[in-house]
């Protein structure tokens, strides 16, 4: 039986409660204890599904422009793109099939068709590094401080959720570090037994995991079908993840499917895997079932950024999640040395949410949003000012290169900022940040000072014609409070000096952070009259869980339990004077166990 959007397996754990309930069928919500010695067990299914039927997408495009082998100068590379063909989800076979069916046209005299061709800049990630301000990369990890390492990402692990399989994920990180400099990743495929959480990640050295999540969220040695979009998808975010934190873990999780239900899942398998931060460069459009899936985003000590979208003014899941970082993006202009100038991409996502409430940090900050905003924040995200991407075709071990873009490569480098903020945060013995929204509108946007030096704010361009689609200065929905200046940002976030192209640090200001760990119960009390229907509930949290059992003992006859995710029913048709101990005993799908005694006091008529 489903009530709304819970799933409920209930039984009795006791002979004497079975025979009391004629039977214990697993078919009620309701479960009634006979005797104070019974023990009523409910299990939970905590992610909604309401939007199981719904399929996500990745947001990821390519500028149609045939590069040559990346010479990684000092300048960026510069090219004219194939006239009329469309960027989104462009994969490197599509472009190959357009060239040669133009090839073929102009060999047959068959006029090309009518079209204005489109400049196309291509960044390498030291350009990249150097746009934003973070620190350049030294000439070897060899020998690094603690703080040098930190400022890389060492000890830390970005996971990376996507759908199906990308078999040559391997070759092409490898192929993408060699030809730009970039730390090598020694790799392995976990194994579907793998204990959980994972050790803690190297602090000297970068590590690609690759993991395989069924639709329920279990580890799995079946890889999923291979699907020559998503591959391109997963290739762009290892990459670029890596290119912000060098020296990260990066934990790449492929769903089975691109099913919202999977994908959480997936989710809630990075949850059990350790905290780190999560990248998600794929998007669904928002529904009423969105808030349903919110509880796989509370892990412990975890970020979760995702991808606005590449369809204009639109809101898309998972990023308008009030608990999940937005990540908009922009169009890049940058010579290789000096400032970068930006505008907002036509193409990124940001609205005004149909569902989702305006989350506390929001209403404290902004003016003029009846609900949730997206986004959070941006990073170059155009296919014409795009950045480098090495893959390799199925079957094939010949690398290709493209130039990526759309909101999908603004999010894991965005993950990899965080990625560097939490090191070095660990570095000085502080906690990592887990959800930063606070931090980013209260103690940053909020503060003239702090925001214009840890953002540049983007205050031209549009992505539509709605009151809200154009940039404005400070915060706007297409790209948030704008692009990071990586260095203050850095230096913000964790109470460290971060120099660009430097890696000294010392004391400044601090943030802090708020993490739950485990489930608890939130109610400690409940109170009645004698002989007066008692219906009250107690409230439990399960942070970053997506099933829980509630084993429930102690109980006085006639009393009766139900349970939805957050809040425990409890029925008693005709309660007697006097004092009862509720001994509730919480487990969740993450193996953490939280014991705690609820006091329920009956007066006398």
């Amino acid at each position: 039986m489903r009530m709304t959007a819970f799933s409920w397996t209930l039984s009795l754990l006791t002979a004497a409660a079975l025979t009391a309930c004629g039977g214990g069928t697993t078919d009620s919500p309701t479960v009634q204890a006979t005797a104070s010695a019974s023990v009523v067990s409910l299990e939970v299914d905590l992610v909604g599904t309401a939007g199981a039927d719904v399929t996500a997408q990745p947001t990821f495009h390519t500028a149609a422009v045939d590069l040559p082998e990346p010479d990684n100068g000092a300048t960026p590379h510069r090219a004219q793109a194939l006239a009329g063909v469309a960027t989104r989800g462009l994969t490197r076979e599509r472009l190959d099939e357009s060239l040669r069916a133009r090839a073929a046209a102009a060999g047959s005299g068959e006029a090309s068709p009518m079209a204005t061709s489109t400049a196309v800049t291509v960044y390498t990630p030291a350009q990249i590094r150097a746009a934003y301000g973070l620190p350049a990369l030294p000439a070897s990890t060899t020998g690094l401080t603690t703080t040098q390492a930190a400022q890389l990402g060492a000890g830390q692990t970005i996971y990376i959720v996507n759908a199906k399989h990308d078999p040559n994920i391997v070759a092409e990180l490898a192929a993408f570090n060699s030809k730009f400099g970039l730390p090598t990743c020694t790799s392995r495929t976990l194994a579907a037994g793998a204990s959980l959480p994972l050790a803690a990640a190297s602090k000297t050295a970068c590590e690609l995991v690759v993991a395989y999540s069924t639709s329920a969220g279990a580890l799995t040695s079946t890889a999923p079908a291979y699907d020559s979009g998503w591959a391109t998808e997963i290739a762009l975010d290892v990459q670029w993840a890596h290119a912000i934190a060098p020296l990260a873990r990066l934990v790449l999780i492929e769903a089975p499917d691109a099913g919202v239900t999977s994908l959480s899942n997936a989710v809630a398998l990075a949850n059990k895997m350790g905290s780190g931060v999560v990248s998600m460069s794929f998007g669904a459009t928002e529904g009423s079932w969105t808030t349903s899936y919110d509880n796989v985003f509370s892990g412990t000590g975890m970020t979760y950024l995702a991808a606005t979208g590449d369809n204009g003014a639109a809101v898309s899941w998972p990023s308008v999640s009030s608990k999940v970082v937005a990540v908009g993006g922009t169009t890049l202009s940058y010579s290789g040395s000096g400032t970068r100038s930006e505008t907002t991409w036509s193409g990124t996502g940001g609205g005004t949410s149909a569902y989702v409430a305006l989350p506390s940090y929001q209403s404290g900050t902004l003016g003029g949003y009846a609900r949730r905003a997206v986004a959070d924040v941006a990073f170059n995200a155009d296919p014409n000012s795009g950045q480098y991407v090495a893959t390799i075709a199925q079957g094939s071990t010949t690398v290709r290169w493209v130039s990526a873009g759309g909101t999908s490569l603004s999010t894991p480098q965005w993950a990899g900022l965080i990625t560097v903020a939490n090191a070095l945060r660990v570095a000085s013995s502080k906690a990592v940040l887990g959800q930063p929204h606070a931090v980013l509108y209260q103690q940053i946007g909020a503060v003239p000072t702090q925001y214009a030096a840890a953002f540049a704010d983007v205050a031209s361009g549009n992505n539509g014609t709605c009151t809200t689609c154009s940039a404005k200065t400070g915060y706007d929905t297409p790209t948030g409070w704008g692009t990071p200046n990586a260095s203050a940002l850095l230096s913000t976030l964790s109470g460290a000096t971060v120099t660009s192209g430097s890696t000294t640090t010392g004391s400044t200001g601090t943030t802090t952070t708020t993490t739950t760990s485990g489930p608890q119960i939130t109610t400690t009390s409940l109170t009645g009259t004698a002989g007066k229907a008692l219906s009250a509930t107690i409230g439990y949290s399960a942070p970053g869980a997506t099933s829980l059992s509630i084993s429930i003992s102690g109980a006085p006859s006639g009393m009766s339990f139900s349970a939805t995710s957050g809040a425990i029913g409890v029925s008693w048709a005709k309660p007697v004077a006097g004092t009862t101990n509720l001994v509730i005993t919480l487990k969740d799908n993450l193996g953490q166990t939280t014991t705690a005694t609820v006091k329920v006091t009956i007066a006398a008529a």
